[in-house]
């Protein structure tokens, strides 16, 4: 599998914080000490970064890392979209697919991320972007009286549409990340957006995910979730350690309850099925959805038919052992 980090930047921060390169690898080293990736598993770390003096600073803190045999780290100086298209020209040329790939992406500013770059990684069944879309930079620029400034838009895009957005009125911030997700649906099939928040709770820059995989979507969504516990995509420093929001948790996800009963009122589903319509149509993930189930059980509201042979624990919902009854609301 690959990692691409196409602006990799030196490493670490002025204060001495570790950047993304040192992040993903020490992330992917405890993995593999815990056990939940195999040691022989074949990770490519490919950090690709424009300015030579921070790929050679980059380069001289990995090689402080002590890494596992099947781990392949490169520096690679040059431009993101030149590199990676580079890349996929070449297995176009050879008729090759692409290994199964985690693209990160978060340039600082709103050129050098072409969209169509995006599409062709996305094209490969097991490949995923994590784009920044620095939405705050884009709102105050689409207008600018630089012509040069403005062509950047329809190649961030993808889409000359966006460059109508200021004479359209109403929301722009929402327009322009409404454009850019409905752009990725395009290409894949889930995608989701966690918004990053500054000062008096500013939108500044929103991160979008997109994949093929339900289990890659599924995965992104528990971590978007663990950052943010009322809502799940949105982080803000305007106060980040508010224990408020743990208190509207469990009143935030009342809302799932109402789409689960819409869905499947009547009727007696798998808890498979329940997974998959929490992951790919609410924004929620399915432990929400056991907590509910777990309540709901309780009062009698749902059934739980255990499969044949398999001993259910009261309060578990093991998802290809046990199927879920719910009321019908329509009585």
């Amino acid at each position: 599998m690959n990692y691409i980090d196409g602006f990799a930047g030196p490493g670490e921060y002025h204060g001495g914080e570790a950047g993304s390169p040192i992040i993903a690898i020490e992330s992917a080293i405890a993995h593999v000490a815990k056990g939940t990736i195999g040691a022989d598993v074949e990770i490519n770390f490919i950090f690709i970064e424009s300015k030579p003096e921070h790929a050679d600073h980059l380069r001289s803190r990995l090689s402080d890392l002590e890494v596992p045999s099947s781990f392949n780290i490169s520096v690679i100086d040059g431009e993101f979209s030149e590199q990676v298209g580079g890349i996929l020209d070449k297995l176009d040329n050879e008729n090759k697919s692409l290994a199964p790939t985690f693209v990160l992406v978060d340039p600082f500013g709103f050129s050098g991320i072409p969209f169509d770059l995006m599409a062709r990684i996305l094209k490969f069944p097991k490949c995923e972007v994590f784009v920044n879309v620095m939405v705050d930079f884009i709102n105050r620029f689409l207008d600018h009286p630089n012509d040069r400034v403005v062509a950047h838009f329809p190649t961030t895009f993808g889409i000359q549409e966006v460059l109508d957005i200021p004479s359209r009125g109403g929301n722009r911030v929402q327009q322009i990340l409404n454009l850019y997700r409905s752009q990725l649906e395009t290409h894949a099939k889930y995608v989701g957006r966690f918004d990053m928040h500054g000062k008096k709770d500013r939108k500044t820059y929103s991160l979008f995910f997109a994949s093929n995989s339900p289990k890659g979507f599924e995965k992104m969504k528990e971590a978007m979730w663990s950052v943010d516990k009322v809502s799940g995509n949105k982080f803000s420093d305007a106060d980040p350690s508010s224990a408020q929001g743990y208190l509207f948790e469990s009143m935030g996800i009342d809302v799932l309850w109402d789409e689960i009963i819409a869905q499947f009122s009547g009727k007696r589903v798998p808890m498979t099925e329940v997974d998959r319509f929490v992951i790919e149509n609410t924004d929620f993930i399915p432990s929400h959805a056991r907590k509910l189930l777990k309540s709901h059980e309780k009062q009698g509201d749902v059934g739980v038919i255990a499969a044949n042979g398999y001993k259910r624990r009261a309060g578990t919902f093991k998802a290809d052992k046990v199927d879920i009854v719910f009321p019908d609301i329509s009585q």
